[in-house]
């Protein structure tokens, strides 16, 4: 009979306890207590300990005694998550992660949508904060960003998504942009593709920024000119109005470069709407690999980036952060994955004159 069987029969109808949880890991039970109280690296605790012992504990069904821990630490245990749009089903699979990860440390989430608006964010952020938040992940920061600046000044433990912003002092948990920018641009000219263009998200927001400056290094660099346009939100409907545009002014475009999977599924229907196809007449390549993607007609290539694993390792490191208030600010980069479906192709031979 394996342990684990010998350890439900031993604990009964009672609830599981941070020795059940070391006892079924095989650590120390101050082990335990450190990672489920958001303290793994004061501990100096691998990742694979950490992960082995939040599933354990997950499996096992143990809970925190929130009431008695908020009384000792003083905390709340509540953490606030400000997202773009709730509605994006890539922001989906991030807030899931974050919250099975502050699940078992035993904090409770906030969640509040911003349409990402800088005056709807700090709303929001003040009314978290007004119910004394132990903490904040922010996924709406810009490059210069008031909201964020507050924050810090307050000395709130915050920790940025998806986004970075001027303030050096402020941990991040972000995809790697110019590796998933790369990834694109190669796969594109490994097709043939020579007039590419981008389809950009927002200005002042650093991953178009960044994905931005990757796509025209990398074409400059083949002596290709990078032609682009930003659009105003990360929509379907902006997707769209922009590839028009860039398909009307350059009718030679061949392959469409987008910030991410909504602007590149609006692509796809600008280009349709010109009386082209895709990909026989233009490739389309996103960026995200949001869930469904591989459900579009057609099937959406794209630059995946795991929503589940930035979801957890923004929380790890704001618990780590509010533990700690201390420690140094880190950047973590999310490794990106090429995923090749049907939106590109070859591109189509020139007619010759």
């Amino acid at each position: 009979m394996s342990s684990s069987v010998v350890g439900d029969d031993t604990r009964g109808s009672r609830a599981p306890t941070l020795r059940d949880v070391a006892r079924e890991a095989g650590v120390h039970v101050s082990t335990v207590s450190r990672v489920l109280n958001g303290q793994a690296a004061a501990g100096r605790i691998t990742q694979d300990t950490e992960e082995r012992i939040r599933d354990v504990a997950s499996r096992l069904g143990y809970r925190h005694n929130n009431i008695a821990r908020a009384l000792r630490t003083g905390r709340t245990l509540v953490v606030g998550m400000v997202v773009p749009d709730v509605g994006n089903l890539y922001q989906a699979g991030i807030t899931r992660g974050a919250g099975d990860v502050l699940y078992a440390g035993g904090y409770s989430l906030i969640l509040a949508s911003t349409d990402d608006d800088p005056a709807h964010a700090e709303s929001q952020v003040a009314a978290m904060l007004g119910v004394q938040a132990d903490g904040l992940m922010y996924g709406v920061a810009r490059e210069d960003d008031p909201v964020l600046a507050g924050i810090v000044a307050q000395d709130v433990p915050v920790v940025l998504f998806n986004r970075a912003a001027d303030l050096p002092a402020v941990s991040a948990v972000l995809p790697d942009d110019l590796a998933g920018t790369r990834m694109a641009v190669e796969h594109l000219l490994a097709l043939g593709h020579r007039h590419i263009v981008h389809v950009g998200g927002p200005e002042a927001v650093s991953s178009t920024v960044n994905r931005l400056a990757a796509f025209e290094n990398l074409l400059q660099a083949r002596g290709i000119t990078g032609i682009h346009r930003l659009a105003r939100r990360h929509t379907e409907e902006e997707g769209h109005r922009v590839t028009r545009q860039l398909l009307e002014e350059h009718p030679e475009t061949t392959a469409v470069l987008a910030a991410n999977d909504r602007l590149a599924l609006g692509a796809i229907d600008a280009i349709r709407d010109s009386g082209r196809s895709c990909p026989d007449d233009v490739s389309v390549v996103g960026f995200n690999d949001m869930p469904y993607s591989d459900r579009f007609s057609p099937s959406l290539t794209t630059v995946r980036i795991s929503q589940y694993e930035l979801g957890g390792r923004v929380a790890r490191l704001l618990l780590e952060t509010i533990a700690d208030p201390g420690r140094p600010p880190e950047t973590h980069l999310v490794t990106p994955e090429l995923i090749v479906r049907g939106s590109t192709a070859v591109p189509p031979a020139e007619t010759s004159t």
